[in-house]
């Protein structure tokens, strides 16, 4: 018997466990407990190669990573489950329904919770069907008429509905999460943050700091510390600081739970909240093995599911909500979002157009002889009908209202390969220069050049040439 024992017999009983499970996931048997046979048989033939001396076995790492794989994937038990606290109306299902999916894409496992007042037990029922498929799962929480009465003040309950955690969640720790947000990584290390005793941990507020030189956390990504939340009535102690503060600050969640917990917090890495339009104010930098920031939160009322809203990492928030359920259990792996998710083949070419005005020369031929072509094209003032109407072209991209977003002007610039000088009227030189200063190609007709920068300019009959400079740039582009 030993001297069957190789890498290649190994690779074999492998291949024909492997067989057997393809089988009986094609006749729609449930895999759940062979699935637990299969990590047994694994684990046996892992023991047995190295006690026959096959250690440094290649095999045997392959083993490693399908058994690391597994443990991912079965069934945690209930106490094992992380606990995920969402708090909104039902108005607001869109979002919600995103920031869940967000989440299951890169994590197994979870028990959510929904603070709420008005969500249908049908949602409910149909989406724990869902959820079952990640070894997840969604608790109905309730807020009740006599719970809300424990305010003396009229507040907009929606605001507060973080405040009945301890109600609520059995768990010792939980992950609280505004729904204006989407997860892009694994959770599993967020979760085993050592809390040290401390109520919560959170991420710095940089432009409350910047703005109010004021040195608070932002709530919308809070790590509760459930036990000591339960054990010193926080949620009572916010009620009553809410009902004597409340017209005497704005933002009343915020400023509650900074005024109950200041500094009584632990501190969190930016990229554990990462708000868009607070980058600006810290020297973060993306992980090495993150495409984009771990959790991507856009509080301002400029959001990515408006029409024409303006945000970075617009693109991250309608990769999530388009995702069908039943693709968000192909990330077996759970690696972080990767620009190869949301541009499986290649990046796209983008054009940026950068006006003050709804004249822009040849745009129609543009766009129609380049359906593959990205165009964004940037106002810093309310575009007109004329122009908005343009977005029935799906390679068209229009962000309106368009001032004070330094990180996502650096990202338009960054993201576009060429710059097209075909808008009539005033023009952002600043805009121009960066361009040039990159060495990226900047397109323009006679009537249109607005400034020397290096432009390569065309006559307006010469259309069809600057058509076939951009396909030059798309040949050349990928990954």
């Amino acid at each position: 018997m030993s001297n069957t024992w190789t890498d290649e017999w190994i690779r074999d009983a492998i291949y024909i466990i492997e067989e057997r499970l393809s089988l009986l996931a094609t006749l729609g048997y449930p895999l759940s407990e062979h699935r637990r046979a299969y990590k047994m048989s694994l684990d046996y033939i892992s023991s047995e190669a190295y006690n026959r001396g096959l250690a440094n076995s290649h095999e045997l790492n392959y083993i490693k990573e399908k058994k690391m794989l597994l443990d991912r994937l079965l069934p945690q038990s209930k106490e094992d489950k992380k606990a995920v606290v969402l708090a909104a109306d039902f108005s607001n299902l869109d979002q919600v329904v995103t920031t869940i999916k967000s989440i299951c894409y890169h994590n197994r496992s979870v028990r959510f919770y929904i603070i709420n007042r008005d969500f249908p037990k049908e949602w409910f029922i149909q989406l724990n069907g869902r959820l079952r498929d990640f070894d997840s799962e969604i608790i109905n929480c309730r807020v009740t008429s006599d719970q809300i009465s424990r305010f003396k003040t009229d507040i907009s309950y929606v605001a507060s509905l973080c405040y009945f955690i301890p109600d609520f969640v059995k768990e010792d720790k939980a992950l609280y999460l505004d729904c204006d947000l989407v997860v892009t990584k694994n959770l599993d290390d967020l979760f085993a943050t050592d809390l040290q005793g401390y109520p919560l941990a959170a991420v710095r507020d940089y432009g409350r700091k910047v703005y109010y030189d004021q040195e608070m956390f932002n709530t919308g990504v809070l790590l509760i510390n459930n036990r000591v939340w339960k054990q010193e009535s926080m949620n009572q102690r916010l009620i009553d600081l809410t009902d004597d503060l409340h017209d005497k600050v704005d933002m009343v969640d915020q400023l509650m739970l900074n005024k109950l917990f200041e500094n009584k917090w632990l501190e969190l890495d930016f990229d554990n909240n990462y708000i868009v339009s607070h980058k600006q104010f810290t020297d973060y930098k993306l992980p090495k093995s993150q495409d984009y920031p771990g959790i991507i939160h856009y509080p301002s009322n400029r959001k990515p599911w408006d029409n024409l809203g303006i945000q970075a990492y617009r693109n991250v928030w309608w990769y999530y909500h388009n995702l069908e359920w039943t693709e968000l259990g192909q990330n077996y792996y759970l690696h972080t979002l990767k620009k190869a998710h949301i541009y499986p083949q290649k990046l796209p070419v983008t054009c940026l157009i950068y006006t003050f005005s709804d004249r822009i020369e040849k745009l129609d031929s543009l766009v129609q002889a380049l359906p593959e072509i990205q165009f964004i094209i940037v106002a810093s003032v309310k575009v007109s009908d004329q122009l908005t109407k343009r977005i029935v072209n799906p390679n068209v991209t229009i962000l309106s209202e368009f001032n004070d977003l330094s990180e996502l002007e650096q990202e338009l610039i960054e993201i576009s390969q060429n710059l097209l000088d075909i808008n009539h009227g005033e023009k952002n030189v600043e805009i121009l220069e960066q361009f040039a200063k990159l060495g990226k190609p900047i397109l323009a007709f006679e009537n249109t050049k607005y400034c020397e920068v290096g432009q390569i300019i065309y006559k307006v009959e010469q259309v069809q040439e600057m058509i076939n400079k951009i396909r030059e740039v798309e040949d050349k582009h990928g990954f």
